[in-house]
């Protein structure tokens, strides 16, 4: 048996994206004619709303564009950090292949603007070596890998993007998964396939356990 965990926030007109005075998203309903049905109409939406991931085109010219990020169940290891800045010390010494999410406690600020102002971030050192440790895909629980006190820099994206990374931010609900030795955890995250396009918000969840295929084919 396995259990699948949520870990993404829900979207909503209230929510907002960053840096937190624009809703994500704007919409408009209509009635399908001659019936009860309902059509809804995305006005404006923006993409790292939200649970999202950032492909490395975010950063990285000649990256992949979301629409090319794998489609990946990943072993994953969550690092709980207590500090804003997640340096190389929360970077575990095995990250080969693995999803690394980073887990501060930030999103209970999340649908708040506090969220968008002080929230942890990842130094360009720890980058770098979750790079050179060969981690898969790192993400946060906060809106953005990178602090955003200095708006001219941006070395979290930078570095992890050029090594063709993919980020997600935005997590909710890591406090929630178990980690025990008889019980495998692995991550996804799976967007959109906007081709030409550097994000798109994702539905995250933790799978914890060994998923019984057979039984689920019947």
């Amino acid at each position: 048996m396995f259990t699948v965990i949520d870990l993404t926030q829900p979207l909503s007109p209230a929510t907002r994206s960053y840096p937190g005075d624009a809703a994500a998203y704007r919409a408009y309903t209509t009635r399908i004619e001659g019936s009860g049905g309902v059509v809804t109409h995305l006005v404006r939406f923006d993409l790292h709303s939200g649970t999202h991931m950032d492909a490395p085109r975010h950063f990285a010219p000649s990256g992949s564009d979301i629409a090319a990020v794998p489609l990946r169940v990943l072993p994953m290891h969550v690092v709980h950090v207590h500090e804003r800045r997640i340096d190389t010390t929360a970077v575990p010494e095995i990250c080969e292949g693995s999803a690394i999410l980073f887990h501060t406690g930030w999103e209970r600020h999340a649908g708040t603007s506090q969220y968008f102002s002080g929230f942890p971030f990842l130094t360009e050192a720890a980058a770098q070596l979750l790079v050179d440790r060969n981690a898969a895909l790192v993400g946060l629980d906060s809106p953005s890998a990178d602090d955003r006190t200095d708006s001219a820099v941006y070395p979290a994206h930078d570095t992890l993007c050029g090594a063709g990374i993919p980020i997600v931010e935005g997590l909710v609900n890591l406090k929630a998964i178990p980690f025990a030795d008889d019980a495998p955890v692995y991550f996804a995250a799976f967007p959109l396939p906007f081709e030409g396009l550097e994000a798109c918000p994702v539905r995250a969840v933790a799978i914890v356990g060994r998923p019984d295929w057979a039984s689920i084919r019947e």
